[in-house]
């Protein structure tokens, strides 16, 4: 029998959620592009969404985590800032903690499920 453990994880402060799987994919984005409307067309999101996002996880941080630059003659841009690189690298890295004790996980629940449900009533 296939078992998977599933899970979704994000970071809160304050109790309101900054970064989540979605918001690591923008952050990932913007930093392999160098473009906010580069990263959403990207994710086939809108660039308002992408905008919002990010000033929504900025405002509850009190940091920036992107910096951008218009366009014109010099062509726009953006990069994360070190803040952001560190916000993403940090998100990362509990996703490849969770990811590495998930198999363990899964065999404990397949082992109770071979032990046909011991302590079931």
């Amino acid at each position: 029998m296939e078992v998977r453990v599933r899970h979704r994880i994000w970071i809160e402060v304050g109790g309101q959620s900054v970064i989540g799987p979605g918001g690591y994919d923008i952050l990932a984005a913007i930093d392999r592009t160098g473009s906010i409307s580069r990263a959403a067309r990207e994710l086939g999101m809108s660039y308002r969404f992408v905008w919002n996002y990010i000033d929504k996880m900025e405002r509850r941080l009190g940091v920036s985590v992107v910096r951008g630059w218009r366009g014109g003659s010099r062509r726009g841009g953006a990069q994360l800032t070190p803040a952001g690189r560190r916000l993403l690298e940090i998100y990362g890295r509990i996703l490849d903690d969770v990811n590495k004790l998930t198999p363990a996980w899964e065999e404990e629940v397949r082992g109770l499920l071979e032990e046909g449900g011991a302590g079931r009533g």
